[in-house]
Formats: structure tokens, sequence, C-alpha cells
């Protein structure tokens, strides 16, 4: 793990921002525009723990590499990258991505009655096991994300 883990991510899980939207067509006048987070927001250190468990590990972060050092090696194989005309699944900017915080906020909660069907924390499970642990069709892409 690269950096402290303490930086914060906002997420919102799929089938909650399909029953927002379904929720505002039913119960709302007008136009309204809101981004949708699920909370809490989880920090990196948190986020692992919970990856770890839902896979059947140690619910621990483990080492964490100093930021510069993992910049450093992402420069390397950006680098690497380069000369080999190819993407590679380290980069500067997927370390620079990992260690910042994405904190939004949300008046969802507080203007509309809705309440998200899953939490963020089951919702966040159900991706992992879907996409690591019971894959049907190991050929099927679902989604493709940098």
């Amino acid at each position: 793990m690269v950096g402290n883990g303490k930086n914060v991510k906002s997420m919102a899980y799929v089938e909650n921002v399909a029953a927002f939207i379904e929720y505002m067509v039913t119960h709302s006048n007008g136009m309204q525009i809101y981004n949708y987070v699920d909370k809490p927001d989880f920090s990196m250190n948190e986020l692992v723990c919970l990856v770890k468990e839902t896979l059947g590990k140690k619910p621990v972060t483990g080492f964490h590499w100093p930021y510069w050092l993992g910049y450093s090696g992402g420069l390397f194989f950006d680098g690497l990258a380069f000369l080999l005309h190819r993407k590679l699944p380290i980069s500067s900017i997927r370390v620079k991505k990992f260690c910042a915080t994405t904190q939004f906020n949300t008046r969802i909660f507080t203007d509309t009655q809705f309440t998200p069907p899953v939490s963020l924390k089951e919702g966040l499970m159900r991706t992992i096991q879907f996409e690591f642990i019971n894959k049907n069709n190991p050929d099927e892409v679902l989604f493709y994300s940098e």
C-alpha cells in the first residue's frame, strides 16, 4: 500500500444510484441536480481491510510504502510503458489517484426522504465477491476503469 492510507474516498453503489433515480422520477416535481454518493466515506485503510476481509484474508493494511517511493516507482513504470508502447497496471497517475482524497458532499439525504436499499459496505462486498470470488463467466468483461 502506498501512503499512510488516511485519504478518504466517496463512492456510490450502482444499485443505490438506480434506486435513487427511480425514487426521484416518482417523488420529485421539476428538475433537481444532485451529486450522488453513498455515505459514509471510507479511508483507504478501511477499504483495504474490507477488501482483504471479503477475500478471506486477515483484515490488515500491511506495509505502507512512502508516497515518494511509490510515486517514483510509478514514474519508472511510466517510462517502461513508453519504451514498450503499452499500458501497464502501475503508473504515476494511478499512485496519485490512490493516494488522493476524493471526498464529495451531498444533500440527497437531507433534501429527500430517500434511503439507499444497500449499505455502501454491503455494496462493496457484493462487488468484490462478484468480480473476484464468484466468477460465473471468466470471459465476460463488466467494466473497464483506469
